[in-house]
């Protein structure tokens, strides 16, 4: 059952990819100034190579940290995650609370093999700091199984 599960993800994945390339199209340089939601959808990443790692940093501003999900799949570094924002406005006789929920995701190809069982993240004041160590061709990719 797994494998459909998994199966699912990938074809959602790349169903939201090309929304979000048409809606990109149509709106062109002006449509995230004017349309807020879609920047919140499509967190802007810095990607950069060092010697032995590949660091992703991504701007989430407003995030709980539990509200965001990591995965990679292949080659494919998928970000989530839901913005629950509240506000109280107003005095003492007139009140109003805003609330705002939004999700947002955001998908790329990571460039280089890495060692997935080595990846390490971290979040701090709205930058979420993802270091993938490059695989080197050193890493054993086999596990000694022992009789008893």
């Amino acid at each position: 059952m797994p494998e459909l599960v998994i199966w699912k993800r990938q074809k959602l994945g790349k169903l939201r990819k090309e929304m979000d390339r048409m809606l990109e199209r149509m709106l062109g340089e002006f449509g995230a100034a004017s349309c807020p939601a879609i920047t919140l959808k499509k967190p802007r990443f810095d990607l950069v190579e060092t010697d032995t790692d590949l660091i992703l940093k991504a701007e989430i501003h407003g995030v709980d940290p539990n509200d965001i999900e990591i995965d990679i799949t292949d080659n494919i570094l998928t970000i989530e995650g839901e913005i629950k924002q509240n506000s109280v406005n107003g005095d003492a006789d007139h009140r109003w609370i805003e609330k705002r929920y939004s999700n947002f995701s955001r998908s790329i190809s990571i460039p280089k093999r890495i060692v997935a069982s080595k990846v390490k993240a971290t979040y701090e004041k709205g930058v979420l700091k993802i270091i993938m160590p490059k695989y080197s061709g050193e890493e054993k990719r086999g596990v000694k199984v022992r009789l008893r």
